[in-house]
């Protein structure tokens, strides 16, 4: 038998626990912009909308990448090298994806809020939100995808299962570096 539930309930309940406090520690910093007087969220309540946006697609492209990778990895087309060149392919593509994929949201989102919204008093100029929305998505995306390839080949090499490993990591650092980098584009940009 290939997969013990066991083995992966005692591998993955370490792993789920750091997840959660880290998981917690996100939400802290998210609760305590919203309770400064001049939150730039309360200020511009379109980046409300753009928080899971960013958090989704960075972990959905981290997922992808990591389960790629555990497939390569378990079937040998990819090998533990920093040097691989189909891991730098995967790596490549998607943060090329992540790019465009927050470009094109980010134009999505503003025009949605524009047209749904009578109140345009508390918009932020579209050049202005499509560069913090992008550049705080190629940084979660540019990030997730390291700590993608690092997970894998790091669980990969200590005979864990790559697939149980990646999600809950990539999901975790990518809430959480999600918010933050939002918050620190907003604070630069506006």
């Amino acid at each position: 038998m290939i997969y013990d539930w066991k083995k992966i309930v005692k591998h993955g309940i370490p792993l789920l626990t750091i997840c959660v406090c880290i998981e917690i520690f996100a939400g802290w910093i998210l609760q305590s912009d919203l309770n400064k007087d001049y939150s730039n969220l309360i200020r511009f309540p379109i980046f409300l909308i753009s928080i899971p946006v960013i958090n989704s697609v960075g972990g959905n492209i981290g997922s992808v990448l990591g389960a790629r990778l555990a497939s390569g990895l378990h079937v040998g087309y990819i090998s533990i090298s920093a040097k691989d060149k189909k891991m730098h392919e995967n790596l490549l593509t998607s943060i090329l994806i992540g790019v465009i994929v927050y470009l094109l949201l980010s134009i999505i989102i503003y025009y949605s809020v524009l047209f749904a919204s009578m109140h345009t008093e508390h918009m932020i100029s579209l050049l202005k939100f499509i560069t913090i929305v992008v550049g705080a998505g190629v940084l979660l995306v540019c990030i997730i995808s390291l700590i993608s390839v690092i997970t894998a080949f790091w669980s990969f090499k200590k005979g864990l299962d790559p697939d149980d490993t990646i999600a809950p990591v990539v999901t975790t650092v990518g809430d959480t570096l999600g918010i933050l980098f939002l918050f620190i584009l907003i604070g630069v940009v506006v």
